[in-house]
């Protein structure tokens, strides 16, 4: 299978490294956001991503009209957004009401390890064996984690549903990754959460009959400035990254989300860890990270010739 141009060397543009880390660390300030609007509205986690997603995209919408920047052509692709932040953070919020943001946080770093499953099954792409390793141990730390809810604030529920977001959020990187070299980031991020408006709002409808919030105006700005910080901010960030610099290395940077976010919720939430977070913690992340830092990006995947 031939090689994307944004994968070749003379195509990597200076700033992808430093745009997925602001991505991670934005994600991770959401997440962590998003655990206390939730705790302190005590609101259901579908009516808070509904408010969440309206104040992303009035963000993104007013950085398009800012910068000039056109929506032509991004309408259509822009379905993708149904995947993730639709379906996953629909999933993902579900399960935070249930789990601790520092499950969440690690648990969410097994996306790097999905989207090369997924790229495998979807476009035939085989895993190198290094990834085969980076699995095994990023599988058994998560295991950890998800052991040591019953002595923390986590639940197998939760955990289970974080797992399940991460799931359709692979799903949207493998997709997105097709499209991010002939649609502007910034369009692409405004259509793709216009898409998953749309849909969490039928979502909240169908299940929970009109959106009813009985909060104070704090608590509203609150939940628009997590959902600014979880949505708005990192799929831009992330999209920019894309043109800058090959998907499997733009995937490795993910890693740092469970440790921003870990932090995040110790410091800001008051959240503890066990030794079990803190030993899956380590090996989840670890073992992405060296993976990230030894293995050339061409060695991620091997091509398709090679599979036959």
């Amino acid at each position: 299978m031939p090689r994307h141009p944004r994968d070749r060397p003379e195509h990597m543009k200076a700033g992808g490294p430093l745009l997925m880390v602001a991505s991670a660390a934005t994600w991770a300030a959401g997440l962590v956001l998003t655990k206390a609007t939730l705790d302190v509205t005590g609101a259901a986690p579908g009516s808070v991503l509904v408010v969440q997603l309206i104040a992303s995209v009035g963000a993104l919408a007013a950085a398009c009209a800012v910068t000039g920047a056109s929506l032509r052509g991004a309408w259509r692709p822009g379905w993708v957004g149904l995947l993730e932040p639709g379906i996953a953070y629909q999933l993902g919020l579900a399960g935070l009401a249930l789990t601790s943001a520092a499950n969440a946080s690690v648990l969410g770093s097994l996306e790097p390890v999905m989207v090369p499953l997924i790229a495998w099954a979807l476009l035939r792409e085989r895993p190198h064996w290094r990834l085969v390793v980076v699995i095994a141990g990023a599988t058994a730390g998560s295991a950890l984690v998800s052991f040591s809810a019953g002595g923390g604030a986590g639940s197998w529920a939760g955990d289970g549903l974080v797992v399940a977001s991460v799931v359709a959020a692979a799903f949207y990187v493998v997709v997105a990754s097709r499209q991010v070299t002939a649609i502007a980031p910034l369009p692409a991020a405004l259509t793709q959460q216009v898409w998953a408006l749309g849909f969490v709002i039928v979502c909240q409808f169908v299940l929970a009959g009109p959106l009813r919030l009985s909060v104070t105006p704090t608590q509203l700005l609150l939940a628009g400035a997590a959902g600014i910080l979880n949505y708005a901010l990192p799929f831009w960030l992330y999209l920019t990254a894309l043109r800058r610099m090959p998907v499997a290395r733009a995937a490795g940077y993910l890693t740092l989300i469970p440790v921003f976010g870990v932090l995040g919720a110790v410091l800001v939430l008051g959240e503890q860890v066990t030794w079990l977070d803190l030993a899956g913690g380590a090996l989840v992340v670890g073992s992405l990270v060296a993976d990230a830092r030894t293995a050339p990006a061409s060695d991620l995947v091997l091509k398709r010739e090679e599979v036959r």
